[in-house]
């Protein structure tokens, strides 16, 4: 065995006849295993890009099965389930690594069945917002109704700056508006009371200041008594005397009795006295009644106007401090981008300023601080406060000291103070509260800013009642359409309608329902107010998204593109039904039959006012006086407005703004429609996508939650090793090539995702 072995191991390593042999057998050998792995490893390659290009394939071929109504709207999803979706990816993959019978078979690449498996990811169906949002914006990116969307809003900010002023102005001349013309009521009741009780002076005047003008017992002024009471004491006197010798005579006196004749005289000419001295008394103290009684009305008409006085002061302070904290803050950032877009297009062009009208508001302080003076001089002329003894004044004067003199028969009337100073500083009181009431009503009726009010006030009037009369008539033509809508005979169905839309609409998403304005259009400045606060709204939304992002003009042109929006040329039940009003459903959410319709009717006004209102300050009459400026441009707004809505009920076009502002000398018009454009930028919000998904839903009979757009497939095909299935999974492990060796078997593993 140990000679055998050494025979052979002398023969192959120490004997040199055989070594070039086993060397080309070696290098043979290691080549043929070379190649080998190459061969395996170029067919591992080639099957592992045919798998993948299969799998795209199958995933392209099941993709192709897309929804056709959901097509013609623009939207791609896959029309079928799950089951179906595996069914044709399956299919596909395995016709694809098929080779023909004629061919020869290089790969023999085989699908395995069991790892062959599809999602459709439902997660991301169009019921995705942002994958809606995406397939809209990839629709309409290149779609010519773009461009004339986008101009339409682009023309319409060009107005911004002369609405925004009108907003400004509107904001605040409603607050002082208002409060301007409860100042006026109040100053005009003052000015009636200053009236009342200077004709209450002035009539009194002839009893005061007057000089004698009666005969005695008569009294006709206090002139009167100042001439007669001495003639009354002497009387009072002669009367007391004979009183006295009667008594005498009475006890017993009889020797010194005269004629009986003269007794007669004597006993006439005392009852005369007597008559007089009664009547001077009666007609005095009447006339002082009458004058303490005359004087206290005209007291209490001037303590009456005094707190009124008062009261305008706070509201014209208030309306004062109300304009320079505008002036101060500004007007709002609402407007600033859609601005700076106008701005861009060179159509920037305001030249009114209505903010200094607005001083027109407010009077001079100095009318009130003159005006109570007067007022309280006139008082303090007339009476004097509780409890004061003083009797400088006119009424404690003709209180204390001329009734008390007359009524104590003028005793002691010269310890209290002369009878003559008594009259003289009567008349002085009179005169001074006379010439104090006359002053402030001189005050009040002569100032300036008043009298403006007044010159203007049956203009103010005249607009105002036009304002009433138009906003009136653009209500009446509202509620009769919406009592047609409310009446209309045949709704039923379409109420079943928006009962199943709401359905679907909560399925996508809570709606909300309260996503409309409403106008009462009861009171022309609240009205006004609201207008202009919703249109403040859509010019801001606009601005803001076309400065920011303009992903919105798509979406909402894609909306008026593929959904119907109400039809003129339709008339009752029909034109009010869902079908005919889609893109006002999707805008306002209503679920009512007309309700939409209506909500956009209602917003339309809202526009038209504002622009309309804008209009109204550049007219050449909204100039001078600023309430006379407000109350025409509202009587403009509010009649131009009527028309407005007049024509666009009928289908017809309105100019977007009154006055021409374009360079290019024309100014767009409106229809219905446009005015939509704009209300897809104010209810940004609202559950607006996922009513688009209920009308999607309803439209196309198709469940979007169930509408893949995305599909994600895994793929397994196996390929036999020709040779040495060891060294490939060596080279497996080194992750060389993708997949895995099992036995005599390579299996090569794919993931493909792909979306519409």
């Amino acid at each position: 065995m140990f000679r055998i072995l050494k025979n052979l191991y002398h023969r192959f390593l120490i004997d040199e006849r055989g070594a070039v042999s086993i060397y080309l057998i070696i290098v043979t050998l290691l080549l043929f295993l070379f190649n080998a792995v190459l061969i395996d490893y170029a067919r591992i390659i080639i099957a592992e890009r045919q798998t993948e290009e299969a799998a795209k394939t199958a995933l392209r071929s099941t993709l192709s099965s897309y929804n056709s109504e959901l097509q013609n709207r623009g939207l791609f999803a896959f029309s079928g389930d799950q089951a179906e979706a595996n069914s044709i990816f399956k299919e596909v993959f395995r016709k694809n690594l098929e080779t023909g019978k004629d061919s020869f078979n290089f790969l023999g690449l085989q699908p395995v069945e069991d790892e062959l498996s599809l999602d459709l990811n439902m997660e991301r169906s169009l019921a995705n917002k942002d994958i809606l949002k995406y397939q809209i914006l990839e629709e309409m990116k290149y779609k010519a109704p773009i461009e004339v969307g986008e101009a339409l809003i682009r023309d319409f900010l060009t107005v911004a700056e002369h609405v925004e002023e009108a907003s400004d102005y509107a904001k605040i001349a409603k607050k002082v508006n208002k409060k301007a013309k409860e100042r006026e009521e109040l100053l005009d009741e003052v000015e009636t009371l200053l009236t009342d009780a200077k004709a209450l002076l002035e009539k009194m005047e002839g009893n005061i200041q007057h000089n004698t003008s009666s005969s005695y017992p008569e009294v006709t002024n206090i002139s009167d008594i100042l001439q007669w009471h001495n003639k009354y004491i002497e009387d009072l006197k002669a009367i007391k005397e004979y009183e006295d010798k009667q008594n005498d005579n009475n006890n017993g006196n009889d020797d010194n009795k005269k004629d009986k004749e003269k007794e007669e005289e004597e006993k006439k000419e005392i009852e005369k006295k007597r008559k007089n001295t009664k009547q001077f008394k009666a007609n005095a103290l009447a006339l002082l009644d009458e004058l303490i009684t005359t004087s206290k009305s005209a007291v209490l008409k001037l303590e009456e106007a005094l707190p009124l006085i008062e009261e305008a002061e706070e509201l014209n302070d208030e309306i004062e401090s109300t304009i320079n904290k505008h002036k101060e803050e500004g007007s709002s950032s609402d407007y600033e981008n859609a601005k700076q877009v106008s701005k861009e297009l060179e159509n920037s062009n305001t030249e009114e300023n209505l903010e200094g009208t607005l001083d027109d508001y407010i009077l001079d302080k100095a009318l009130f601080t003159e005006l109570k003076e007067e007022v309280t001089e006139a008082i303090q002329s007339l009476k004097k406060e509780s409890g004061d003894i003083q009797t400088n004044a006119l009424i404690p004067k003709l209180e204390r000291d001329f009734k008390g003199a007359v009524e104590q028969d003028f005793e002691g009337s010269n310890k209290k103070g002369s009878i003559v100073n008594h009259v003289k500083h009567a008349k002085q009181y009179h005169k001074d509260a006379l010439e104090s009431t006359t002053n402030a009503y001189d005050i009040l009726k002569n100032n300036e800013g008043r009298k403006k009010y007044k010159e203007n006030e049956e203009e103010i009037e005249k607009e105002e009642e036009k304002a009433d009369e138009d906003m009136e008539e653009t209500k009446n033509k509202m509620d009769d359409i919406q009592e047609a809508i409310d009446n209309a005979a045949g709704a039923a169905s379409d109420m079943e309608k928006y009962a199943s839309l709401r359905e679907k609409v909560t399925k996508y998403g809570e709606a909300i329902e309260a996503n409309n304005e409403e106008f009462v259009m009861e009171d022309r400045d609240d009205t006004a107010d609201q207008a202009l606060g919703f249109v403040d709204k859509l010019f801001k939304n606009i601005g803001d998204t076309l400065i920011n992002a303009r992903d919105e003009v798509y979406i909402n042109e894609y909306i008026l593109m593929r959904f119907k929006s109400h039809d003129f040329s339709m008339n009752g039940v029909e034109a009010n039904l869902f079908e005919n009003n889609q893109v006002e459903y999707i805008i306002y959410g209503l679920h009512a039959h007309g309700a939409n319709y209506y909500a956009a009717l209602s917003e339309i006004f809202a526009v038209r006012f504002a622009i309309n209102l804008a209009a109204g300050f550049l007219q050449p009459k909204a100039k001078g006086f600023g309430p006379f400026i407000w109350a025409y441009a509202l009587g403009y707004a509010f009649g131009r407005t009527a028309a407005d809505m007049n024509n666009i009920i009928k289908g017809k076009q309105v100019k977007l703004f009154p006055v021409n502002l374009s360079k290019k000398g024309i100014m767009p018009k409106m229809d219905y429609r446009d005015h939509l454009r704009l209300f897809l930028f104010t209810h940004l919000e609202g559950a607006k996508f996922e009513r688009l998904m209920g009308v999607l839903d309803d439209e196309t009979s198709t469940d979007l939650t169930e509408s893949s757009t995305y599909v994600s497939a895994n793929a397994t095909a196996t390929v036999k090793l020709w040779f040495l299935p060891g060294v490939m999974k060596i080279i497996e492990s080194t992750n060389t090539i993708g997949g895995r060796v099992e036995g005599n078997r390579f299996f090569i593993e794919k993931e493909i995702n792909l979306s519409y």
